[in-house]
């Protein structure tokens, strides 16, 4: 007998197979329902909204500028009265590659007509315009820009060819058409030698050789100005892009020609320079409607070229820049806003600004920038100091002196007090510029600027020179003789010998120091300070009085006698009966009293006549003469070596 559980399960399975069956028929009667309401529906809008089209839509954002490509776009099923009227259906799709995009797209909305730039050429011919010529030239990396040639860009052309190919030559002078040459090719011959050419006779071979080989082999000619690129490689010009303000597509990194729009006539030129020489190709802004100011340039030109940028760099040193304020970041800056000096510069130079915006020296004293001027090589100098010393500033920023010379601010020196000083005024003290900007003496030694004092003649004395004449400088800068008296240094002059002269000194030689500075003599004469000497006692000696003695003062500041033996200023006596040496004088056992006097050994004063006599018999001595000496041997260069010795009498 079967068990209960063996019933069951005969009775389970039959029924679970007719639930899974039905559960299909159920599921298929449901899929039929789903697709014929499907129907009805579709039916029901088709009848009201038309049926559906396939339009493009964008793949993607598509930025305006962008050019339509087929993998920049989509396609997408709209009812029809739904679908713009300027929608693209996806049946014409190929018609609008290549077009540009006005109009920023969202990713999946439809691309329509009125986006797209409609004046794109179908043709690459159509970019050229009527009457124009396209013209491809072959070029390489450097001719190209390092590739930064864009379709669109405006460029020059030059051919650098040999000059025969112009027909200018030599024979031009046997045909008297020297002056035919073009300008520019006249400036590269000698203009010595051109005018030998003009007055040659036309059978003078030896002119005609000399011009053709002043003549340059090689010149660069400008060729075209202003050509517009229409191709760079395969990248062709897309004037809708220009016009959208959007860069030029570039699918080639590097390319080796490029295509230009010329007119027939331009296009043969272009054409018979790449034959006769090498094109070279200049890029230019394509707002620039400038055109070169030259017809030719040769390897000749490079030398006056570079005169001329040498002496325009030697201009600019010799300029300054007028400062007009202090910007808000604390540079110092020209009437343009130009920076001049920046702020770091300025303190290097003792300058800074305040909390109130002022411009102030170490000392805290407000600077006006308006009287500073700044040197090419970022000095600063004050206005009021050039003044000082008799120099001002022109319209063209160049320094002048009183008589309108021009000053190079290269030979300008400031010092340490702010003073302005020339080169040429530090040179005839003996003091000079070194590398580092500091003034040095003839050893070498650093000068201390706040020591130095200029005189109304412009000399510069020194703490040195200054003690010589017994003369110091005090605490507070001032000059001072022995006794702590103030001197003042318009008093003071330097003579040829370089002694600092004092008014006492003279006034006793009948000498003095009128309001504008110069030397004058009892009739109101100027004397050259140049020409005065100091001699072992301080007196000053003066020209007569040197010629007197049968000496005189050489280009070079010396004494010498009628032989150009140099006579040491220290060996010379002023008396009363005129100028001896003491040699003379030691010779003869006589001597010079405080009165000037020449006395004997007794104290005897002597006549004239008797001083003449010793001068007559005794000639001035003492003195020195330069020698040329050759040193025996060869140097290495096989040249024998020589020196110039001082010897004495």
């Amino acid at each position: 007998m079967a068990s209960v559980d063996e019933t069951k399960t005969a009775f389970g399975i039959p029924l679970l197979m007719g639930a899974i069956v039905f559960g299909l028929v159920a599921a298929a009667l449901s899929y039929v329902y789903l697709k014929s309401e499907e129907a009805a529906l579709m039916q029901k809008y088709a009848g009201k909204e038309g049926r559906p089209v396939t339009v493009l839509v964008a793949g993607k954002d598509l930025r305006k500028g962008s050019v339509v490509r087929q993998d920049a776009l989509s396609q997408r099923e709209i009812p029809s009265d739904y679908a713009h009227g300027d929608a693209i259906r996806a049946s014409e799709y190929e018609k609008y590659l290549g077009r540009t995009i006005e109009v920023d797209v969202k990713a999946g909305k439809p691309l329509l007509k009125s986006f797209l730039d409609d004046s794109f050429p179908v043709d690459f011919s159509d970019t050229i315009a009527v009457g124009r010529r396209a013209l491809t030239v072959q070029v390489d990396d450097i001719n190209s820009i390092g590739g930064f040639v864009r379709p669109g860009n405006k460029i020059d052309l030059f051919v650098n060819m040999p000059l025969g190919f112009s027909g200018i030559n030599a024979s031009f002078i046997s045909a008297d058409l020297i002056d035919s040459i073009p300008a520019d090719l006249l400036d590269s011959i000698p203009e010595a030698l051109l005018e030998v050419a003009r007055g040659a006779s036309t059978d003078d071979a030896n002119i005609e050789q000399l011009v053709a080989n002043a003549l340059p082999k090689d010149v660069i000619l400008p060729v075209l100005q202003n050509v517009r690129v229409l191709a760079t490689g395969r990248d062709p010009y897309r004037q809708q892009l220009d016009d959208l303000h959007y860069p030029q597509p570039r699918s080639e990194r590097k390319f080796t020609n490029i295509t230009v729009d010329v007119t027939p006539h331009q296009a043969a030129l272009i054409t018979a320079a790449q034959d006769k020489g090498d094109v070279l190709m200049i890029l230019r802004n394509r707002d620039d409607e400038g055109s070169a100011a030259f017809s030719t340039v040769s390897a000749q030109n490079l030398f006056t070229n570079a005169f001329e940028m040498a002496q325009a760099a030697e201009g600019q040193r010799g300029r300054v820049s007028a400062a007009a304020g202090v910007d808000d970041r604390g540079n110092l800056v020209d009437a343009d806003g130009k920076t001049l000096m920046s702020a770091e510069q300025l303190a290097a130079a003792g300058l800074t600004v305040n909390a109130d915006g002022q411009l102030v020296d170490k000392d805290g004293n407000v600077v006006d920038p308006a009287d500073l001027m700044v040197t090419a090589d970022g000095r600063v100098m004050s206005k009021k100091a050039l003044a000082a010393a008799g120099m001002t500033v022109n319209a063209s920023g160049q320094i002048v002196d009183a008589d309108g010379n021009v000053v190079s601010a290269a030979d300008v020196v400031v010092g340490a007090n702010g003073e302005v000083m020339t080169k040429q005024q530090l040179a005839a003290s003996g003091l000079s510029v070194n590398a580092n900007g500091e003034i040095v003496d003839s050893s070498g030694r650093v000068v201390d600027t706040s020591t130095l004092i200029k005189t109304a003649d412009g000399k510069i004395l020194t703490a040195e020179t200054l003690a010589a004449a017994g003369l110091s400088i005090n605490a507070n800068g001032d000059i001072v003789d022995a006794n702590g008296n103030v001197v003042d240094p318009n008093s003071l002059v330097v003579s040829a010998n370089g002694d600092v002269l004092t008014t006492e000194q003279l006034a006793a030689a009948g000498l003095s120091v009128n309001a504008n500075g110069d030397i004058v003599d009892a009739d109101g004469n100027v004397v050259d300070p140049g020409t005065l000497i100091t001699d072992a006692n301080g007196n000053v000696i003066n020209q007569a009085e040197l010629a007197a003695a049968g000496l005189r003062v050489n280009e070079n500041g010396e004494i010498v006698d009628k032989d150009g033996n140099v006579i040491d200023a220290d060996t010379l006596v002023m008396t009363a009966n005129g100028l001896l040496s003491k040699a003379q004088l030691e010779a003869a056992g006589l001597s010079v009293n405080e009165n000037g006097e020449v006395v004997d050994a007794s104290g005897k004063v002597l006549d004239a006549a008797a001083v003449a006599a010793v001068a007559a018999n005794t000639p001035i001595a003492g003195g020195s003469r330069r020698v040329d000496m050759i040193i025996g041997g060869a140097s290495t260069d096989g040249v024998a070596k020589s020196t110039t010795l001082k010897a004495t009498d």
